[in-house]
């Protein structure tokens, strides 16, 4: 196997297993949302009302949080906040679409 192949591996490793948090944005739109994420090797939780008890445990290692401003309560962007998770990278999108959820997790993936 050749040096750069296995860089390959390692890089397709790093990226295996990390969530993707969507925080508000549409329920109607969490499939389409999902086609996305998981097309870059990650899984996606959608919190569009409230953050389910015990999801702190359940989230894994996260990988990046997207907040959809202008479709979230500021009790569901406290309830994320208090999940502790300081090393994510955090993108707030003006947009609930899913080219503006596409375009972020695109540049995470680069």
């Amino acid at each position: 196997m050749s040096q750069q192949t296995r860089s390959q591996d390692v890089g397709k490793a790093a990226r295996t297993n990390r969530t993707v948090l969507v925080i508000g944005g549409s329920g109607g739109m969490s499939n389409r949302y999902r086609d996305i994420v998981e097309g870059h090797g990650w899984s996606l939780r959608h919190y569009e009302n409230k953050v389910p008890p015990g999801a702190r445990r359940d989230l894994g290692k996260v990988a990046l949080v997207i907040i959809m401003v202008t479709m979230v309560s500021h009790s569901l962007r406290d309830q994320v906040r208090n999940l502790g998770l300081e090393d994510a990278r955090i993108v707030y999108l003006r947009s609930a679409s899913v080219s503006a959820l596409k375009g972020a997790v695109e540049q995470l993936a680069a």
